[in-house]
């Protein structure tokens, strides 16, 4: 599928168009179409999971507008499937909301992602108390403070460049360097080449990047990955035609790994 713009729509429409969409676009004049530069488009959004089984309506939408991504999950139980199938970066977790083992649940998370956990009380606790948690915010709640902290627990590698080869990527600008000069990616290809240079060297099964990528177990069409995967080929690569970085292991999903390395 192809989506045609018109350069007669507004200019706030072309471009809140071209940061939503994930398929092939041109722009057309008068007597030609040509393809939209991407040098504008956002960058992938940093997950984070929200346990919180009230307050919602005031802490989400205060994370959204800062740029996140929010996963809200209702209750205990259910947060460990969502930490594993939905991978955030960070999760906040409103103690006096939830009914359940909230420590527990806790120590779970560090055992299995270790990722940064915020926690949500009523009051300060005595000292040592949470030690299961990374930082503790009282209500009420300060929403300007709320997102400092998340800010602070943010993992480092939101800000740091991944390298492979003569290849930078800076996830959290959705910004790719090469000889070849820079490129902005869209959210999805931010997302897909970050997660390519997190697993370097290992094979990754198609599957897994519908569910990781694109948050679907539907498998009958994938042609949404292949265009993709050639997207980032054509940006990544000395000659797409060829790929060094990017290569498909038949049968089972991709690679990505630096040429001069490889046996």
């Amino acid at each position: 599928m192809c989506i045609i713009l018109s350069l007669a729509w507004p200019k706030w429409v072309l471009r809140s168009l071209t940061w939503s969409i994930s398929v092939p676009f041109v722009v057309c004049g008068r007597k030609t179409a040509l393809p939209l530069n991407l040098s504008h488009m956002k960058p992938s959004p940093t997950k984070i999971m929200l346990v919180q089984a009230g307050l919602g309506d005031s802490v989400q939408p205060a994370l959204e507008r800062s740029g996140y991504r929010v996963i809200w999950v209702h209750a205990v139980r259910s947060a460990l499937e969502r930490l594993m199938s939905d991978e955030p970066l960070l999760v906040i977790v409103d103690m006096p909301s939830l009914k359940g083992d909230v420590e527990k649940l806790c120590r779970a998370i560090k055992r299995r992602k270790n990722v940064p956990i915020l926690l949500i009380g009523d009051e300060a606790p005595a000292e040592g108390a949470y030690d299961f948690a990374d930082a503790l915010l009282t209500r009420p709640l300060q929403l300007k403070r709320l997102l400092s902290r998340v800010e602070k627990l943010m993992p480092e590698e939101q800000s740091t460049e991944f390298r492979c080869g003569d290849i930078i990527f800076r996830p959290r600008e959705g910004k790719v360097r090469k000889r070849s000069g820079e490129h902005y990616l869209n959210p999805k290809l931010s997302r897909l080449l970050l997660t390519f240079m997190q697993r370097q060297g290992e094979v990754i099964p198609r599957k897994f990047l519908m569910s990781h990528i694109w948050e679907t177990t539907y498998m009958g069409d994938t042609r949404t990955l292949d265009v993709h995967i050639r997207w980032l080929r054509q940006i990544i690569e000395d000659d797409p035609s060829k790929p060094g970085y990017l290569q498909t292991v038949r049968g089972q999903g991709y690679r990505f790994e630096n040429p001069k390395q490889r046996k």
